[in-house]
């Protein structure tokens, strides 16, 4: 069990370095094989490379612990053009975090809270319950009262520069050279925004009080008992993901909470004007009687009204399918096409664009949706998506932060209302969407 992460420079820049070799020796042993090889072992060797190599990046992302998992995970949602076996292995690390020590745990209890948790609390388990990409989750009990006591990992706001720097580094070289320092910016803002316990107090008090939705369920904070680096909060008890979907649910079950998430989502996006923004399946808790308990308030966006505007009649546009001159306007807004001669504009717009504001679009063209159907959804985006960016790299500077984040949540959604076999209603979504309307 781990203490600690690895803080500086030269500790994190070991285990990339490390991580770095491996690849680069599996990268040439593969070139050499598939030169060798039939057109038919060819691929096969591609894709056992993939698998390796995803193997060595997972490996090196369990030394590194908390952050680096953490912005993988973000980049792997905003950016799914990843090859597959990448995306796979990322997804596992949202529950691979190895635990940091009970007397650690005592240690970080009394520097934030000034008392050790047996001074503190009525009863506390020192063997975490729950795992967070950025820390763990603790029982307690006080004044008969269960709570739920999120601890912080060690070191992690000191390592986020020196990951976010290599993260840049690496961005830049698949991104030919353009430039994408507003993803880094945006990934960067969430991350410290992420370790910031108070802020997350802050959000989870603001969708408690905001999001007036039946059967959505979300933790009270207590203050007292929280600080920037331990956040404890009421219990709620249920199903995990995982425990859920092996309870064997009746398919109307799956649709009512694949609803809740539908509708909360949209509800936050365009009533609230801001999102949870992370759609890890940890983050949701199936209880009894049809309710969904909402938890980790920790990766929350902002969305401004200039932009929900310009993202509302684009897709307003996209739905009433008109043109495309009509439709480039309405990138053009979002600052996502720049103002070129119209063949210019429609020659990006087809290439780069089209092929996924269609896809975007799909869920809501119709009345309802079934996931279930249409179970290959996210494979068809993230081999959409892929296929752009190997025809044009650069386009990945033209991406609008704002609309990296909605987008890569709702794909981050769909791909669980896949795994639900889920239909889901999409009226009400439309009539918000029209009740901001502009036109």
């Amino acid at each position: 069990m781990a203490n600690s992460i690895p803080t500086g420079k030269i500790s994190r820049g070991a285990v990339v370095s490390r991580g770095i070799i491996k690849i680069g020796v599996k990268q040439t042993s593969s070139f050499i094989k598939r030169s060798l090889g039939t057109e038919s072992q060819k691929q096969s060797i591609k894709e056992q490379t993939e698998r390796d190599i995803a193997d060595i990046i997972f490996e090196s992302l369990g030394e590194l612990k908390g952050v680096s998992v953490k912005i993988a995970q973000q980049i792997a949602l905003g950016m799914p053009f990843l090859p597959p076996a990448y995306i796979d292995k990322i997804s596992q690390s949202f529950h691979s975090i190895p635990p940091i020590n009970k007397a650690l745990v005592r240690k970080i209890i009394k520097s934030q809270l000034g008392r050790y948790p047996s001074d503190i609390f009525d009863s506390f388990e020192m063997d975490a319950f729950a795992g967070a990409s950025l820390g763990q989750v603790h029982r307690a009990y006080l004044d008969k009262t269960p709570l739920a006591v999120k601890v912080q990992y060690t070191g992690i706001k000191r390592s986020i520069q020196t990951d976010m720097s290599i993260i840049q580094f690496s961005l830049r070289r698949f991104a030919k050279g353009k430039d994408v320092s507003h993803i880094i910016t945006e990934i960067t803002d969430r991350l410290y925004e992420e370790i910031d316990y108070a802020k997350e107090a802050k959000n989870c008090d603001f969708f408690r009080e905001n999001l007036h939705i039946e059967n959505i369920v979300i933790p009270k904070v207590y203050h007292n008992l929280s600080t920037a680096s331990v956040i404890t909060t009421s219990m709620i008890y249920g199903l995990s993901w995982d425990e859920y979907l092996a309870s064997n649910p009746t398919q109307q079950e799956k649709n009512s909470y694949a609803q809740l998430i539908f509708d909360s989502f949209f509800h936050s996006l365009y009533i609230l004007k801001k999102i949870h923004a992370d759609p890890n399946p940890g983050n949701f808790i199936f209880m009894d009687n049809g309710k969904l308990g909402l938890i980790d308030f920790g990766c929350i966006k902002e969305i401004s009204d200039e932009f929900l505007d310009a993202y509302n009649s684009l897709h307003l546009t996209l739905l009433e399918k008109q043109d495309d001159t009509e439709i480039i306007a309405q990138y053009i807004k979002l600052g996502m096409i720049d103002i070129d001669s119209q063949d210019s504009m429609q020659y990006f717009y087809q290439e780069v664009i089209k092929p996924l504001d269609r896809l975007y679009a799909e869920p809501l063209i119709g009345d309802s949706y079934d996931f279930g159907t249409h179970n290959d959804f996210s494979k068809r985006g993230f081999e959409m998506i892929f296929e752009v960016q190997k025809k044009k790299f650069y386009s990945v500077h033209k991406l609008n932060e704002q609309f990296l984040f909605i987008n890569r949540t709702l794909l981050g959604y769909y791909a669980l209302f896949e795994k639900m076999g889920a239909t889901i209603d999409t009226k009400r979504v439309k009539d918000l969407m029209r009740s901001r309307s502009i036109f």
